[in-house]
């Protein structure tokens, strides 16, 4: 979402430097395309390591900066560590929320640890922006200063993900799959949260009711991971493709008769599921983050970890027929252009930037409920 954001400033993009704790890879590279200023601390993935702090609080005294704005569990806490006791003309200080908590017991040792020290650290913030309403209660919960919170849903680009009519034809190709065929896809890593092989068995449930149906997961880790060995045990593998990471998501998406998001737990305001909005395919998601909230009367939402309800789900988008989901995902696309573009996400920053450097009041921006 920060690519994002960035990519929507035009040129005011000179007013915003990217200060990363790990190396950048392929998203500081797209950054540095756009013309941002990017700088990295080089720190293994995950940690903060005390002994970098004076190097990151050297580069924001450097840029002296009016608003600091740290982004996830570690560059938020970092960002914090790094100004604290700057009392000459210390920069406002916002943290940038993008993960769920259904279950703090779910998040490894060490990122429990980060967690709780940040609800004790979270006053001393400026505000807080949450991806998604249910975030904001969960973290609220746990002790994180209600008087921050700001909502900003995340968003898409419209012009980037919209129906294409070829794009079935170019999915099912690259699938290697008859073009009739319907395909029935997710995109995400693999990582238990996901619980991808409950996708693997609604499809087996699909197929044996007579829905020719192939499941489409792109992301890193399926080769070798658990979806691919449920399909496997459940005797269907060549109905399940794992394409892998793709740089051409925008491509893919609109090839897919129904978008499934089958998400156990962790989901906060899923950007797969906007971007597919977008481009006019109907989804079915499970009912985590705020999944109910995105989709509202133009999906389904379904409880997580229910493979049954979830094939029920699938099978009545498809008994709409091509036109029915038609319709359907171009209402889908509508709700997004309304609510969650990336031209609403620029200004809602834009302007919570402006209210923290003029000491104004924060306010949390209510759910989409439309």
């Amino acid at each position: 979402m920060l690519l994002r954001y960035l990519s929507s400033l035009g040129p005011r993009i000179s007013d915003h430097t990217v200060l990363s704790l790990i190396e950048d890879g392929s998203v500081g590279i797209a950054m540095r395309d756009l013309g941002v200023a990017v700088d990295t601390l080089g720190l293994s993935a995950g940690q903060i390591t005390p002994a970098a702090l004076p190097q990151l609080r050297s580069r924001l005294s450097a840029l002296a900066p009016d608003v600091v704005h740290g982004w996830m569990y570690h560059g938020c806490l970092s960002s914090w560590a790094a100004l604290a006791g700057r009392r000459a003309r210390r920069p406002r200080l916002v943290w940038g929320i993008h993960h769920s908590l259904q279950d703090i017991r779910n998040e490894k040792r060490s990122s429990r640890a980060v967690i709780r020290t940040m609800a004790a650290l979270s006053g001393r913030t400026d505000a807080i922006t949450y991806c998604s309403d249910t975030s904001r209660r969960q973290h609220e919960a746990i002790g994180f200063a209600p008087d921050k919170s700001v909502l900003i849903p995340n968003a898409v680009n419209a012009e980037q993900f919209r129906p294409d009519p070829a794009a079935h034809a170019h999915l099912a190709e690259i699938c290697g799959v008859p073009e009739g065929r319907l395909l029935i896809g997710n995109v995400a890593r693999s990582h238990p949260m996901k619980d991808h092989p409950s996708m693997v068995q609604a499809c087996a449930q699909l197929l044996q009711q007579g829905h020719d149906v192939q499941a489409v997961l792109i992301g890193e880790g399926h080769g070798d991971g658990p979806a691919l060995a449920e399909a496997k045990k459940l005797g269907i593998a060549d109905r399940v493709t794992a394409l892998g990471v793709r740089d051409d998501i925008a491509a893919l998406v609109p090839g897919l008769d129904v978008f499934l998001l089958c998400s156990a737990w962790g989901e906060a305001f899923p950007l797969a599921v906007t971007e597919a909005m977008a481009a006019g395919v109907p989804c079915v998601v499970t009912d985590v983050g705020d999944c109910a909230v995105l989709v509202g009367d133009t999906g389904i939402v379904v409880p997580p970890q229910d493979p049954a309800v979830q094939a029920e789900a699938v099978s009545q988008l498809i008994s709409l027929g091509r036109e029915g989901r038609q319709e359907l995902g171009a209402k889908a696309r509508e709700r997004v252009q309304k609510f969650y573009s990336t031209d609403i996400y620029r200004d809602e920053h834009d302007k919570l930037y402006r209210a923290v450097s003029f000491g104004e009041t924060t306010q949390t921006r209510q759910s989409v409920s439309a």
